[in-house]
């Protein structure tokens, strides 16, 4: 009965977890698509149908897990609730880069250096409501699949930890991609649009991500899996340490292609302290620290068990 109850207590759990993901995702949905009906003056029709549909997937997923249990039991944990929240990361995988585009002049813009013979071109924020609340969308879309695959890999669900941090490093890595990517194809790639050394920096910030993504997707779904290595996972997690440690300092400072506040930017970024979180736990749990804890309150705990079926025999002799 215990056993029972515990499994009855932690798929709840993962339930409330990914509720309140579809919940965000739709209230995200409604922002974005406010942002954008209001505040761009180029609407775009793919983001406008984006944000709608993402809005009427989220708000049946939330019916779904309030509702009762015969709805509950025909969509939460199961392939419907697996493909709807598929589609929704598609529709935002493809939004995001329309949005994000500076040449589309939706979330971002290019400024440059007037009067100079060097434009030194980099996009930053033009519309921050759009580009906060599409980007909030889309993680809380990739937390909800990610949280349903591992549940149907056998994990729980709950407490994703590193294996979180690892998937939120494929997005970021993607990200890195693709703005580096662009900033070769649209900066780079015209005369005198920034110095040869802002370009190189930028070159370095696609490798990155190139091997970022790489490492990332093949830790990740092995954790998922629970077949990751300990001791490959602590590499890989070095690895990634120090390769965002350089692609933050060199995309952000000096002659970088991302010293404005844009996704460049916060991409670097976000793989720098994404990558030493999840080095800094699966180090953790390589050397063992803090597990002493963990097993002398499961001793501890298993005394207490025993005690108590000692002092059961005893009263049932007396």
């Amino acid at each position: 009965m215990a056993v029972n109850t515990a499994s009855i207590d932690t798929l709840a759990s993962v339930d409330k977890d990914r509720l309140n993901k579809w919940a965000f995702l739709c209230l995200f949905s409604v922002l974005a698509l406010t942002a954008h009906q209001t505040d761009d003056v180029d609407k775009h029709s793919y983001v406008t149908v984006c944000a709608a549909s993402s809005i009427v997937f989220s708000g049946l997923a939330v019916f779904a897990h309030v509702g009762t249990t015969s709805i509950s039991a025909l969509f939460v944990g199961t392939v419907i609730e697996g493909l709807v929240s598929l589609i929704v990361v598609g529709l935002w995988a493809v939004a995001l880069p329309i949005i994000m585009d500076p040449a589309n002049g939706l979330a971002q813009m290019y400024v440059g250096r007037a009067g100079s013979d060097v434009a030194d071109y980099q996009a930053t924020i033009s519309n921050a409501n759009l580009f906060f609340t599409s980007w909030g969308a889309g993680v809380c879309a990739v937390m909800v699949l990610a949280m349903y695959i591992r549940e149907r890999l056998g994990g729980s669900g709950t407490g994703m930890g590193y294996t979180a941090n690892w998937y939120l490093l494929i997005l970021t890595s993607v990200i890195v991609i693709i703005e580096s990517a662009t900033f070769k194809d649209q900066v780079c790639g015209i005369e005198g649009g920034t110095e040869d050394v802002t370009c190189g920096r930028n070159t370095y910030g696609l490798v990155t991500g190139c091997i970022g993504l790489t490492i990332s997707t093949v830790i990740s779904l092995s954790s998922s899996l629970g077949k990751d290595s300990a001791l490959i996972t602590t590499v890989s997690g070095f690895i990634m340490a120090v390769l965002y440690t350089l692609c933050a300092g060199l995309l952000t400072f000096d002659n970088g292609p991302a010293t404005y506040v844009g996704n460049h930017y916060f991409s670097a970024w976000a793989g720098f302290f994404l990558s030493f979180a999840v080095f800094g736990s699966v180090l953790k749990e390589y050397l063992g620290v803090g597990t002493g804890l963990v097993t002398a309150a499961v001793d501890a705990e298993d005394n207490v068990g025993n005690n108590s079926d000692l002092c059961d025999v005893e009263i049932h002799k007396i």
